[in-house]
């Protein structure tokens, strides 16, 4: 009898099963198949690329040595990329292998792609958000850096998600308030540029969240806040090391690291160069010259193109990224009508990217513009959306005018 009992609940729960996996994969395609296809382009990343360990992984692997030798890093500068020195560190300390870091990341990324794909879900349809999901995971240049042991994929990760829980807040209560100042003290210790989030958030905050204060006190709060911003960027700018914020214009770099010949040798600093201060007199007394360099960099940051590329990279480069523009100004009406809030995020981030970069050079592979692309894909939802509407009418009227 119990057998038969056994055997009638395990036919019914088999049932159960099956009635569930029925009702979640026909619910769940789109999820699934963004799924399989993140698997194949990690694995494609990774069989190309294996583990990454040199590079810029050389220096955050050197400082975990230094770390767990010392238990200090060998200057100040360092501390603003810990959480990845603190993760090898932790990864060499167990003996578990630098896989177990990449595996680490892959994670993060992972959560941060199903993330965004719920987030753009949220604000369009799940066709649009399957298009972006898809640009977003088949981003080469930037899945890339899943398994290195640079900061720049857990930066990137951490900030999607932060980004994506702090648009999504319907309300801002003690608790997410925490968590929001928690999640910037994170990402900021990740990168150094995990401070540009800083300001963002307060105008996001501020405007979306108190829209009863009159403009004195938002001014007042935003002002306060951008002071409290430039005093921690002043001491990131100040730590040492390896940063010498003066080095850009001296050599005329407009990619970090490549020298060109200076058209002006003889440029003006202050005695303190690294500091906010030793920024503005640059500027001050060299205008002509950052001008110069300032539009020579925003071509490089914003074009993407680098002479050193194929024919066939920049192609690339240029019609996967650069549609997104055109884009995004066709959705900035409907962002002002509906949700100025988030336009204004978004676009500060991007502007403030592009502001460090005028103030000190483009990157070789793009890196610091590959950290503001998920915004601009997000500002870019309502005109893709309207594509995806206008696709899918066309192929209504012509199955339509099939069957008639």
């Amino acid at each position: 009898m119990f057998a038969l009992i056994f055997v009638r609940m395990n036919t019914t729960g088999s049932l159960i099963r099956g009635s569930a996996y029925r009702k979640f994969i026909p619910g769940h395609v789109p999820e699934i198949v963004l799924f399989f296809i993140w698997i194949f382009v990690q694995g494609m990343v990774f069989y190309q690329f294996g583990v990454v360990t040199d590079f810029e992984a050389k220096k955050y692997i050197n400082e975990a040595g230094n770390l767990l030798k010392n238990g200090a890093v060998s200057s100040p500068n360092f501390w603003l990329y810990s959480i990845q020195i603190f993760l090898i560190a932790v990864a060499t300390k167990l003996k578990a292998g630098f896989l177990s870091v990449v595996i680490f990341q892959l994670a993060f990324n992972a959560l941060a792609t199903y993330t965004f794909f719920r987030f753009i879900s949220g604000i369009s349809d799940r066709m649009t958000a399957s298009i972006l999901t898809l640009f977003f995971i088949c981003n080469y240049p930037l899945q890339t850096l899943n398994t290195s042991l640079q900061t720049e994929s857990l930066f990137y990760s951490f900030t999607l998600l932060f980004s994506c829980y702090l648009l999504h807040l319907k309300e801002l209560t003690l608790k997410n308030s925490v968590f929001i100042l928690l999640f910037i003290i994170l990402i900021s210790f990740t990168r150094p540029t995990g401070l540009f989030f800083i300001p963002a958030t307060v105008l996001y905050i501020v405007f979306r969240f108190f829209p009863h204060f009159s403009i004195l006190s938002k001014l007042f709060i935003i002002a306060i806040s951008c002071i409290g911003f430039l005093y921690f960027l002043n001491i990131a700018i100040g730590s040492g090391g390896e940063f010498d914020f003066m080095l850009p214009f001296r050599d005329e770099n407009i990619i970090c690291g490549v020298p060109s010949i200076p058209y002006d040798k003889d440029i003006k600093i202050s005695s303190n160069p690294n500091s906010l201060y030793g920024l503005l007199y640059y500027v001050t007394h060299n205008f002509d010259q950052f001008v110069r360099l300032a539009w020579l960099r925003s071509k490089a940051f914003f074009g993407l193109f680098r002479s050193y590329y194929s024919f066939g990279h920049n192609l690339y480069l240029g019609f996967y990224f650069l549609p997104f523009y055109f884009l995004l100004v066709l959705s900035v009406r409907y962002w002002i009508k509906r949700n100025k809030y988030l336009l204004l995020y978004c676009l500060s981030l991007i502007l403030i990217t592009w502001g460090s970069v005028i103030l000190t050079c483009d990157d070789w592979h793009n890196r610091f513009y590959l950290s503001i692309v998920p915004y601009i894909y997000i500002l870019s939802v309502p005109s893709v959306q309207r594509l995806v509407m206008k696709f899918s009418n066309k192929n209504k009227n012509k199955s339509n005018s099939h069957r008639k």
